[in-house]
């Protein structure tokens, strides 16, 4: 069934973002009947609550904001996007916890009611010339005036604070570097933080989303062998040859929890697919909950079950809780608005491209010789799942074969994958796309002379590029792409600032190379 334009444009409520208490289950849900409102649904198992139906949950920090709210039991606290503050919600009780008309952004959160604090990754924005990125505190007991005791001050990034006993983890990073390519993991007392040190710090080690486990040992995320990997401080590795983690591009906790005192649920991307295991850092024994899944993309646990965010091949994203016997139940989302007809399943496909293989996710139509529409990803420290998109298939309904490709730089296959882009861009991702092609074309799977190429931000800029400096390619169109690579190094914001350090080269440096 051909898909109408409508089909794409409305979109479903999505969700978001889950957290787990002993009480209730939390996620953010995103309204598409209210211009995109994003608020705190809970249920008990029986009834579906909105937390906060006056407020848009949403963090600004890093830019990208994330971690806008965190739950302790029947208490939240969030970021209101149209109030700017830092609230709390508990009971019938609410009321903001942070000043107005603040110079400050807070993003990151993370409320413990037994220390009475709300942790938080706060920007400040009078600082010149550039945002003062520090970890705080924040009275669960302010009136509304608390702008947070500094924890943790002195790198330009921080992300992920944690606390248990006492003692808050975090995991930090610098200048010209960005969270992938070099960060560590530190630890302070709450009380007294002038005791701060570094648990596991190494140049060019991408260490990051510490989680106290139940008996108080921290375990944390680690590419020191090549991939991102869980391992407990002074005791277990968990090593594989898959990443167990994504890049931080925003302040969301890891994509993980503790399920108990010794295991740790995660995601693991396997080919580039998303699925949902649990590490006994003890025993060593893997668990795999969900293997039909796309991607997980946050998980949370309590008394012993599994609740994740789940993206599928033929729906949008669920939230979905998984028993120890692996008996699931879909608590929200899943939905599909409008018309639904023949879903496209993705098919994992390799090529070769110059400094290695390349995979992208291949939809197909029922068609022979179909035209081919490559889709580039943005980033482009990014990644191309295989989740289910409506402008796919949109696309794939109508006779177009589409693929969508992690070129070198993707996340997801490892640090040696990841950093085959660096002094590449506009290069590598180049060629990987056009290797892509000529694979797909080569083995009779669509039509060589109608094959087009489109992309948003660094995907764009990949198109442009594409589209003046190969062969392969009738037409292509950019969204909203990067097509001056000076601008972008000297009018960024400071998550990125010197991402192109390491993409390009050093500016102004290698002004040349630009």
């Amino acid at each position: 069934m051909r898909r109408s334009l409508e089909s794409v444009l409305h979109y479903p409520d999505a969700v978001s973002q889950v957290q787990a208490t002993a009480e209730a289950t939390y996620w953010l849900a995103t309204i598409a009947a209210e211009d995109g409102r994003v608020t705190v649904r809970r249920t008990d198992g029986n009834h579906v609550v909105d937390v906060t139906p006056e407020a848009n949950v949403r963090s600004r920090a890093m830019e990208y904001g994330g971690g806008a709210y965190s739950a302790d039991g029947l208490t939240i606290a969030y970021c209101d996007d149209r109030t700017k503050r830092v609230h709390l919600v508990d009971g019938d009780a609410h009321r903001p916890l942070t000043p107005a008309d603040s110079q400050f952004v807070y993003g990151g959160l993370h409320l413990s009611l037994a220390d009475g604090v709300v942790l938080a990754v706060r920007e400040d924005h009078s600082a010149e010339p550039e945002p003062r990125t520090e970890i705080v505190a924040l009275s669960v007991h302010s009136d509304g005036d608390d702008e947070g005791r500094v924890v943790a001050t002195g790198a330009d990034f921080y992300a992920g604070p944690v606390l248990h006993g006492g003692r808050v983890a975090w995991y930090q990073w610098n200048h010209p570097n960005m969270s992938w390519d070099t960060a560590s993991v530190w630890t302070a007392s709450l009380a007294d933080p002038s005791d701060a040190a570094p648990v596991y710090e190494r140049d060019g080690v991408s260490a990051q989303h510490p989680l106290w486990l139940g008996d108080g040992k921290l375990a944390y995320v680690t590419d020191e062998h090549g991939y991102w990997n869980w391992r407990v401080d002074g005791g277990a590795e968990w090593r594989v040859d898959h990443d167990c983690d994504g890049p931080t591009w925003v302040l969301n906790g890891p994509q993980a929890a503790v399920v108990d005192e010794r295991s740790i649920a995660t995601v693991e991307y396997i080919d580039g697919r998303g699925v949902l295991a649990v590490w006994d850092t003890l025993s060593g024994d893997v668990t795999r909950l969900l293997t039909d899944s796309t991607d997980i993309e946050s998980v949370a646990a309590s008394a012993g079950q599994v609740v994740a965010v789940v993206q599928w091949a033929d729906r949008p994203a669920t939230v979905t809780s998984v028993a120890a016997d692996g008996v699931r139940a879909q608590l929200a989302g899943g939905a599909v608005d409008g018309e639904v007809g023949d879903i496209a399943l993705p098919q994992s496909h390799w090529a070769d491209g110059p400094a290695g293989p390349v995979q992208g996710w291949l939809y197909l139509p029922s068609e022979p010789n179909p035209p081919l529409i490559v889709f580039t990803h943005g980033g482009p420290t990014a990644m191309a799942g295989a989740s289910y998109d409506a402008t796919i298939q949109f696309w794939v309904s109508r006779g177009f074969a589409v693929v969508d490709v992690n070129y070198s730089g993707s996340t997801g296959f490892g640090r040696e994958y990841r950093d085959r882009l660096r002094g590449q861009w506009g290069e590598l991702d180049v060629a990987d796309a056009e290797a892509m092609v000529r694979s797909i074309t080569g083995a009779g799977l669509a039509d060589p002379a109608r094959v087009a190429i489109t992309g948003g931000s660094a995907g764009g800029f990949t198109t442009l590029k594409s589209l003046v400096s190969t062969d392969v390619y009738a037409a292509g169109i950019s969204r909203y792409g990067i097509g001056y690579l000076p601008t972008l190094a000297t009018d960024t914001h400071k998550a990125e600032s010197r991402y192109c350090d390491g993409l390009v080269a050093p500016w102004p440096e290698g002004r040349d190379v630009y």
